[in-house]
C-alpha cells in the first residue's frame, strides 16, 4: 500500500493551496496511483540546457540568442522610450511603444538600464526609470520534505518550498552571504544532494516530477529529466562522476548518466518495494554499495562485491514495544559494514548489516527522539543528532551508549542537520596551533572536531553551528516556510513590516536589518490578508481561510478578538479604517462584505451576488469592494443603506483587488483575473485607463503617495509592473520573484520604498527613486520648491506634470518655512535627500553628520541611534550602558553557573602545601598547571603587578591558541592591541574589533595622571606594546568595516563606519562607490559649506579639497544622468554649480557637444551656458589644445576639433605624457562627440571613429587602472585590440604596441601608472570598484551573464543596444567612467548614470 493512502501529507496542502487559488498548470497532477503506472517509471528526457558559450575576450561577446517577436522572427527594435522586456515567445517594448502581453513560462528574463537614453522631459515620469531591489528576505526551510539540505566546502544549499538557496563564505572571509537562488521547479522541492567532488554540481527533484541538475556558478538547469511519479531521494552515486540516482516512494532506484543524455535504468534489475522508501544512502568509500530505509522499519541492502546482490530484513534485537517507524539512517565512514539508524519511537542503533544485529543501543531521554543525524568529518566514531521535540544537538561516539555532550540551540525541533568540515577564514591556524587546540581537547577529556553542522529546523530556521567554538557562525532565526500572501508597513513605526503567509503565521520584521522582532505562531489557518490599526494601536487585523478575522495586540502578544461572522468561509481582504479606527471592514467567499466594531459589533453586512476578494476605504464612510462578478461597488457606510452608491462595471474575470489613490480621492483602481487593472473616476463612473501587460492574474496593487499616477502591480505572472497611469506606459517590468506576487505596501514615511512578497516564500525591498530623477535633478541644480512640490489644491484627475503632491511633500515644505533663511539651503537639501532615498538606514548617516557638526546630545538623535553605527565619542559609554542593562538582564533571568576543571588529587594537594607555606608564585603555576586560572589571577597581583601582568599574557596567549573567545578580556587587559584586532578580524567580527579599538584608544586618553604609586605607569597613550598609534588600527578597522558593508550592497551604512572616526573624505568616497549621487552632494555640502558649523570640530579641514573634489565628480555623474534623459536645460543648470573652473567648462561643453535638437534650441542652450553661438566658436578656437579643441568641437565645423584632438592624443601616447591633465579633458570633449546616426549633427568618418573607439578605450583602460577598476582593465585593452585588428584605422598601427604593453604590466601587477592621479582631485577622485545598493542579491529566476566578463550578474543589470547583451551595473558604471561607448564596439552611448 503506498503513502499515500496511508497517512496524511504535507504535499497534499500544496494539493489544496492550488484548488484555492485555481491554479491550472499544463502538466498532470504529481500523484500518480500504482494503477495507473503498474509500479515502473515512465521516463521523458528533456532536452539539455546545457550551454557552452565561446568567449572571446574583446567585441566578441558571449550574448543571448536572437529574441522573438510576436510572429517569431529574429528582430529587434532598438528605438524605444524605456526599458524593455524580453522572453522566448514575446517581447514588449515599455513606456510609449509597443505593448504585447508576456508570457511568464517563456521565461521572462531582461530587465535594466538601457544602452541609449530615454526620451522625455520634465513633465513625465522618466522611461529610464528602474526598480532597484535593496533586501531581500530569504525564505524559511521548507518542513514538508527531509533531504533538503547539503554541504560542499565553502557552500550550503536547502530548499525552500520552490527554490534552492544557496550560501556561500568568501575566500579569506568567515561571512556567510546568499550566492545564488536555484528557481526552476514549479512544485514543492523534495530533496537535493551535492556532487561530492564537484562543488558546482547540485541536483535535486520535486512534486513537478521532475530531477534536475543544476550548475550554481551559473544558476541554471545544465540537464533535466521527467518521470510519472514524485522522486523523493537523489543521490550521487560515488565513484561515478557523472551518475545520479533517484527513486520514488515505491521505488525503484534508478540510475542516471545525465552527461551522457542516456536513458536512466533500473539498479539491480529491481522493480520496487513493498513498504515505501524513507530515504537511501551509497556508501561514502565503497562504490556500488547502498543501504535502503524503509517506513516499516526494514533496511534493504545492495552489494556489488557480493553474490548476493540484494536483501531486507529487519534488524534484530529490537523490542516489540518500539515504534519502528525508520526516520532516517547514515552509513559509518570508517566501516563497511556498519550503519546508525533512527527511528520514530526514539530508537537509535548501530546495525551490523551482514548478519542485521543491533550492535549498540543509544540511550535517548524518555522524552526525547532523533529526527536526524550525521557523522563527523575527520572525527572516527563520532555523530550528532538533532532531537525532533526541541534543539538539542546531541555529539555522540559509537562506543558510548550516551551522549558526551548535549547543547541546546532553540526551542524549536531539528527538523534535518548534515556536517562540513570548518573553514579557517582569514587567519588560519598553523600546525602548532593546530597541536594545542587538539592538546586542549584531549585536556576536557573529548576530542571536538573542527567541523560545522548545517541546521534545519521546524519553524524555517536555519543555522551553520560551530561545534569546537560552540557558536553560531551563520544563523537566521526566522523565515516564512511557505507563500506569503499579504504585506503591510506599520504607520506610526514604519520600520516595522508585517506579514502574513500561508504557514498559518504573522511575523513582524525590522527592516533596517531584515530581523523578525515579533511572531504570532501558527493558528492553523491560512492568512490570507492583513491590515495595521491606525495610530498607535499596535494591532493587527487578519483575515483567514478558516473565516476567522483576528485582532492581534502586537504589545501585549495576544489575541483581543475572535469576529466570525464569515463563519468557515474564506476572508480574502480585511481593511482597517484610517480615518475612523473604530471600523473593520472584511470581504470573503460569503459574497458578504462585513463592517465590524473593534469590539466584534456587526454595523454593516453589505451582500454581493459572488464572493468578495477585495476592499479598501477612501475615507471614513465611503467603502469599496471588489466581487468574482467582475463589478466594483461603492457603499457610503454613513447611510443606512446596503444598495452600493455606485457600481462601475469592470473586468471581464472576478476583480481581485481595489486601492484607492491617496492624493486623487476621486480615482481607484481594480486588478482582475482578466489580467489587467483598470483606473478609474469615481465621480464620473467610468474608466479612464486600462493598464495591459501582465499575462496572469493580477494580484499586488500600490499607489505612490507622492507621484499618485505611478502604481505598482503583482501579478500570477510572476511579474511587478511600474505604471503611469496617465497614458497607460508600462516603466518597468520586475521578474526577480521567483512565483506570484501578492502583496505590495509602500513606506508610509518614505514614499519611493516599496515591499513585496510572493509565493516563492519571499519578501523584498525595492526604491522607486529613479522613477523621479527629473526631481532629484531639480533639487541639486537649486531649482526653486515650486518647481518640485506642487502647492496647487488636487482636483479629481491626474496632474501632467511631474511634482510631489503628498502628505510628506507637504510636511517637508512646512519645514523648510520654518527655517531661517542662513540655514535653509543645506536643510533643503538633506530634507529631499533623506525623502528620496529609500533606504531606512540613511538616517544612521545624517545622526553621524549632526554629530560633525557639533550635536552632542545624543537625545536629539534618532531612536534608533544607539543601536547603529555611533560616533566614536559616544560609543565607549553608550556601549558600557548597553553592557550594563545587559548584564542586569542576565542576571536576574539566568544567575551564575560555573564548571570546575577536572584536576589529580596530588596536583591539589600540592598546590595547597604550597599555599600554607605562604609560596604564593608556585601555587599560581600548579593551579595554571590544573586550569584553574582565575584562582591563578585573583593572587597573583599578591607576587608582584608585573608577574600578574605577564601571567594575563600567558592565559590571553593560551586562550587564543584555543581559538577561545575567552581570550578577549585578557587581551584587553594586556593591551595587546594586534592580537586583540587580529583576533575578531579572523572571525569576521569587525565590529567588535573597532569599539575594543576605540575603547582601548579612550582607556590610554583619560588615564594620563597614572596608576597608584605601587602599579607601574601605563603605556603612553595611543601606544601599545611598541606597535603603532591605536588612532590608526582604529581607522584600519573602520576601513574593513566599511569595505565589508560595500561589498554586501550596503555603501550608506559603510559611509556611516567611516563618518564614526570622522574620515569625512573616506564616508564621501564609499557613497560615490555605491553611486549615491544625491547623498554624496547633500552630505558634503552640508559638512563642508554649512555656516553654521562648529569649527572645533572639523578635524577634516586638510582633507577640504578632496571632498570638494568628490562633490564635483558626483555631480558630473548627475549631469550625465540629465543628459541620459534629455533634460538639456537641467543638465546645464547642475554643471553651473561647481565652480568656476576647468572641470565646470568642460563638463559644460560636455553637455553642449552631446545635445541634440534643432538650431534655435542649441543656440539658447549655448547661451545658457555662457558659451558663444557655434558661428562664433572659432574666433575663441585659440591659445591652449585645451581651448582649440574645445571651441572646435561647439563650432559648425567640430570635425577640424575632433581632428585635432585625435592628433594630440596620439602624440602624447607616443611621448608617454600621460600625467598631463590636458589628455584627460581632451579626451572627455571627445568621448561626449556622438558617434551613433540617429543621434550625431555631424558624420563622424569611419576611419575617425574607429580610431577614436580604439584610443577611448585604450586610455580608458589607462585611467581605470590608476582609479584601481581591477576587474575591467584587461577586458578595455582587449576590446581596444579588438577594434584596432577589425577596423585597422590609418595611423593607429602603434597602438597595438602600447596595448600589449599596458596588458603585460597589468599581468605583472605593476600599480606604477605615472599618472599623478592625487594632483588634480577633480579629475581624479572616483577611486576603486563600484558596489551599488542590493549588489550583493543573486537573481531569482532571471539570472543573467555579463557579455564582457561572462560572469553571473548579481544586483541591477544594464542592457546594451541590441536587447541582448547585458552587463552588471558595477561593471557598466566603471566602464562608462573610464570609456562612455558600448563594449559591442557600435559607437553607442553608454550611460548608466
Amino acid at each position: 500500500m503506498s503513502r499515500w493512502g496511508k497517512k496524511k501529507s504535507y504535499d497534499n496542502i500544496h494539493n489544496y493551496v492550488e484548488r484555492v487559488e485555481d491554479v491550472l498548470l499544463s502538466e498532470s497532477s504529481w500523484s500518480t496511483s500504482d494503477s495507473d503506472c503498474s509500479g515502473c517509471l515512465h521516463l521523458s528526457q528533456a532536452d539539455s540546457l546545457q550551454t557552452d558559450p565561446n568567449y572571446a575576450v574583446g567585441l566578441e561577446l558571449a550574448t543571448l540568442s536572437p529574441t522573438q517577436t510576436l510572429d517569431n522572427s529574429d528582430a529587434w527594435n532598438i528605438h524605444g522610450n524605456a526599458n524593455y522586456l524580453r522572453s522566448a515567445g514575446s517581447h514588449c517594448l515599455l513606456a510609449g511603444g509597443l505593448k504585447t502581453s508576456a508570457d511568464p513560462t517563456g521565461g521572462l528574463s531582461s530587465r535594466g538600464l538601457r544602452c541609449s537614453p530615454s526620451l522625455g522631459g520634465t513633465d513625465t515620469v522618466t522611461g529610464g526609470g528602474m526598480l532597484q531591489q535593496l533586501a531581500l528576505l530569504a525564505a524559511g526551510a521548507q518542513p514538508w520534505h527531509h533531504n533538503i539540505c547539503t554541504a560542499h566546502g565553502r557552500r550550503f544549499a536547502y530548499a525552500a518550498t520552490l527554490a534552492i538557496y544557496v550560501y556561500e563564505v568568501e575566500e579569506g572571509s568567515s561571512d556567510w552571504q546568499l550566492f545564488s537562488i536555484l528557481a526552476n521547479h514549479r512544485k514543492t522541492i523534495t530533496c537535493l544532494d551535492w556532487h561530492p567532488t564537484n562543488e558546482d554540481l547540485l541536483a535535486s527533484a520535486s512534486l513537478d516530477q521532475r530531477v534536475c541538475v543544476w550548475s550554481v556558478s551559473s544558476q541554471s538547469v545544465l540537464c533535466t529529466i521527467s518521470i510519472c511519479r514524485v522522486p523523493t531521494v537523489v543521490a550521487w552515486c560515488v565513484g561515478h562522476r557523472d551518475l545520479l540516482s533517484f527513486s520514488t516512494q515505491i521505488g525503484p532506484v534508478q540510475l542516471w548518466s545525465y552527461a551522457d543524455n542516456s536513458e536512466p535504468y533500473q539498479y539491480f534489475e529491481d522493480y520496487g518495494y513493498s513498504s515505501p522508501i524513507i530515504t537511501y544512502r551509497w556508501h561514502p568509500t565503497v562504490p556500488g554499495r547502498l543501504v535502503v530505509g524503509h517506513d516499516d522499519g526494514k533496511i534493504t541492502v545492495y552489494r556489488e562485491d557480493s553474490g548476493k546482490s540484494r536483501y531486507s530484513a529487519f534488524p534484530e534485537g529490537a523490542e516489540d514495544n518500539e515504534d519502528h517507524s525508520l526516520v532516517t539512517l547514515e552509513w559509518d565512514t570508517c566501516s563497511p559494514d556498519y550503519i546508525l539508524v533512527a527511528y520514530r519511537g526514539g530508537s537509535l542503533w548501530l546495525v551490523d548489516i551482514n548478519s542485521m544485529m543491533i550492535i549498540t543501543k543509544y540511550m535517548m531521554p524518555i522524552s526525547a527522539s532523533v529526527n536526524t543525524l550525521a557523522w563527523l568529518p575527520d572525527a572516527p566514531g563520532m555523530f550528532v543528532t538533532g532531537d525532533a521535540e526541541k534543539g538539542i544537538l546531541r555529539v555522540w561516539t559509537v562506543s558510548k551508549p550516551t551522549p558526551i555532550e548535549n547543547i541546546v540551540l532553540k526551542d524549536t525541533g531539528f527538523h534535518v542537520l548534515c556536517t562540513t568540515r570548518a573553514l579557517n577564514a582569514a587567519y588560519p591556524s598553523s600546525d602548532k596551533q593546530n597541536q594545542l587546540i587538539e592538546r586542549s581537547s584531549e585536556r576536557k577529556g573529548i576530542m571536538i572536531p573542527n567541523v560545522c553542522v548545517l541546521t534545519l529546523f521546524k519553524d524555517g530556521g536555519v543555522g551553520l553551528y560551530h561545534l569546537r567554538r560552540k557558536q553560531w557562525i551563520f544563523n537566521r532565526e526566522h523565515g516564512h516556510t511557505e507563500t506569503i500572501f499579504d504585506c503591510s508597513f506599520k504607520p506610526e513605526d514604519s520600520d516595522l513590516l508585517a506579514t502574513g503567509s500561508f504557514d498559518g503565521s504573522i511575523k513582524i520584521w525590522k527592516i533596517d536589518t531584515m530581523e523578525a522582532v515579533d511572531t504570532l505562531p501558527n493558528r492553523d489557518t491560512i492568512i490570507y490578508s492583513l491590515s495595521w490599526a491606525p495610530a498607535d494601536l499596535n494591532c493587527i487585523v487578519a483575515g483567514t481561510s478558516g473565516g476567522e478575522v483576528f485582532i492581534w495586540d502586537v504589545g501585549k502578544h495576544k489575541i483581543l478578538q475572535d469576529i466570525i461572522s464569515h463563519k468557515d468561509k474564506k476572508v480574502f481582504c480585511v481593511a482597517w479604517n484610517h480615518k475612523d479606527s473604530r471600523r473593520i471592514a472584511s470581504a470573503g467567499e460569503s459574497g458578504y462584505c462585513y463592517v465590524h466594531q473593534v469590539s466584534g459589533t456587526l454595523v454593516h453586512d453589505y451582500r454581493h451576488p459572488g464572493p468578495v476578494y477585495g476592499c479598501d476605504w477612501r475615507d471614513a464612510d465611503i467603502l469599496a469592494t471588489g466581487c468574482e462578478d467582475g463589478k466594483i461597488r461603492i457603499f457610503n457606510v454613513s447611510k443606512n443603506r446596503k444598495e452600493p452608491v455606485s457600481e462601475l462595471k469592470a473586468h471581464l474575470k472576478k476583480v481581485f483587488r481595489v486601492k484607492w489613490n491617496p492624493v486623487y480621492e476621486d480615482i481607484l483602481c481594480s486588478g482582475s483575473d482578466d489580467s489587467s487593472v483598470r483606473i478609474w473616476s469615481y465621480s464620473k463612473a467610468q474608466c479612464l485607463t486600462i493598464l495591459v501587460g501582465h499575462s496572469d492574474n493580477v494580484r499586488g496593487l500600490a499607489w505612490c503617495p507622492e507621484v499618485p499616477y505611478l502604481l505598482i502591480s503583482g501579478s500570477w505572472d510572476r511579474t511587478m509592473r511600474v505604471w503611469d497611469a496617465r497614458y497607460a506606459n508600462c516603466l518597468d517590468v520586475v521578474l526577480d520573484h521567483g512565483a506570484d506576487v501578492y502583496g505590495l505596501s509602500i513606506h508610509p514615511i518614505r514614499p519611493f520604498l516599496l515591499a513585496s512578497c510572493s509565493r516563492d516564500s519571499t519578501m523584498r525591498l525595492w526604491s522607486l527613486a529613479s522613477f523621479v530623477a527629473p526631481l532629484q535633478l531639480k533639487v541639486l541644480a537649486e531649482k526653486s520648491t515650486e518647481e518640485i512640490i506642487d502647492e496647487t489644491d488636487q482636483g479629481k484627475s491626474f496632474s501632467t506634470s511631474l511634482h510631489l503632491c503628498g502628505l510628506r511633500a507637504e510636511h517637508l515644505r512646512t519645514a523648510l518655512q520654518k527655517t531661517d533663511v542662513a540655514h535653509r539651503s543645506s536643510k533643503r537639501l538633506k530634507l529631499f535627500a533623506d525623502l528620496f532615498c529609500g533606504d531606512v538606514r540613511v538616517r544612521n548617516l545624517w545622526d553621524l553628520v549632526y554629530v560633525l557638526k557639533g550635536h552632542t546630545d545624543i537625545s536629539m538623535l534618532s531612536p534608533n541611534y544607539t543601536s547603529s553605527i555611533m560616533h566614536h565619542s559616544h560609543l565607549v559609554k553608550c556601549s558600557l550602558a548597553i553592557a550594563a542593562e545587559r548584564e542586569m538582564e542576565a542576571n536576574r533571568g539566568h544567575g551564575v553557573a560555573s564548571r570546575k576543571h577536572s584536576t589529580t588529587e596530588c596536583q591539589e594537594a600540592l598546590a595547597e602545601s604550597y599555599l600554607r607555606c605562604g609560596a604564593l608564585q608556585q601555587y599560581c603555576e600548579l593551579m595554571t598547571r590544573l586550569h584553574q586560572w582565575d584562582h591563578a589571577l585573583a593572587l597573583a597581583p599578591a607576587v608582584s603587578v608585573d608577574y600578574w601582568r605577564k601571567l594575563v599574557a600567558r592565559h590571553a596567549e593560551q586562550l587564543l591558541n584555543d581559538d577561545n573567545e575567552e581570550c578577549v578580556p585578557y587581551l584587553l587587559a594586556s593591551r595587546d592591541a594586534d592580537k586583540l584586532i587580529n583576533f575578531h578580524i579572523g572571525r569576521g567580527h569587525l565590529d567588535k574589533a573597532f569599539s575594543e579599538c576605540v575603547a582601548l584608544s579612550k582607556t590610554h586618553r583619560t588615564s594620563r595622571k597614572g596608576p597608584p604609586p605601587e602599579v607601574p605607569p601605563r603605556v603612553p597613550a595611543g601606544e601599545m606594546n611598541g606597535i603603532e598609534p591605536v588612532g590608526q588600527r582604529t581607522l584600519e578597522c573602520a576601513h574593513l568595516v566599511a569595505e565589508w558593508h560595500l561589498r554586501r550592497g550596503s555603501p550608506i551604512i559603510a559611509a556611516c563606519a567611516l563618518l564614526a572616526v570622522d574620515d569625512v573624505k573616506g564616508s564621501l568616497s564609499m557613497l560615490l562607490r555605491g553611486h549615491e549621487l544625491e547623498l554624496v552632494v547633500a552630505v558634503g555640502k552640508l559638512i563642508c559649506t554649512d555656516p553654521s558649523a562648529n569649527n572645533d570640530s572639523c578635524a577634516f579641514d586638510a582633507d577640504i579639497p578632496a571632498i570638494q573634489g568628490l562633490i564635483a565628480t558626483a555631480m558630473r555623474y548627475l549631469t550625465y544622468r540629465a543628459v541620459r534623459l534629455m533634460l538639456w536645460d537641467l543638465a546645464v543648470d547642475l554643471a553651473n554649480t561647481l565652480p568656476q573652473g576647468t572641470n565646470r567648462t568642460i563638463l559644460l561643453a560636455e553637455v553642449l557637444i552631446a545635445f541634440v535638437g534643432g538650431h534655435e534650441e542649441r543656440e539658447t542652450l549655448y547661451a545658457r551656458a555662457g558659451f558663444p553661438t557655434p558661428v562664433e566658436c572659432p574666433e575663441k578656437a585659440i591659445g591652449s589644445i585645451l581651448d582649440q579643441v574645445l571651441y572646435l568641437l561647439l563650432s559648425t565645423q567640430p570635425y577640424k576639433g575632433l581632428n585635432k584632438a585625435l592628433e594630440f592624443l596620439q602624440d602624447q601616447i607616443v611621448g608617454g605624457n600621460l600625467d598631463r591633465e590636458s589628455v584627460w579633458y581632451v579626451l572627455r570633449l571627445v568621448q561626449a562627440i556622438p558617434l551613433t546616426q540617429n543621434a550625431a549633427q555631424w558624420m563622424v568618418r569611419a576611419d575617425q571613429k574607429a580610431g577614436l573607439l580604439a584610443i577611448s578605450a585604450y586610455l580608458g583602460a589607462i585611467r581605470a587602472a590608476g582609479l584601481e577598476y581591477g576587474s575591467i582593465v584587461l577586458y578595455l585593452l582587449s576590446h581596444a585590440s579588438y577594434l584596432l585588428e577589425k577596423h585597422r584605422p590609418t595611423g593607429y598601427a602603434f597602438l597595438a604596441e602600447h596595448i600589449e604593453s599596458a596588458r603585460i604590466k597589468m599581468e605583472e601587477g605593476d600599480t606604477d601608472w605615472d599618472l599623478n592621479v592625487g594632483e588634480n582631485l577633480e579629475l581624479w577622485s572616483d577611486f576603486k570598484t563600484s558596489r551599488v545598493s542590493g549588489s550583493h542579491l543573486p537573481r531569482h529566476s532571471d539570472a543573467q551573464t555579463c557579455c564582457i566578463t561572462n560572469t553571473i550578474i548579481k544586483g541591477p543589470s544594464y542592457f546594451l543596444e541590441n536587447g541582448e547583451s547585458v552587463m552588471g551595473l558595477n561593471d557598466a558604471l566603471m566602464w562608462a567612467k573610464v570609456h562612455p561607448f558600448s563594449p559591442l564596439g557600435s559607437g553607442c552611448r553608454l550611460n548608466p548614470f
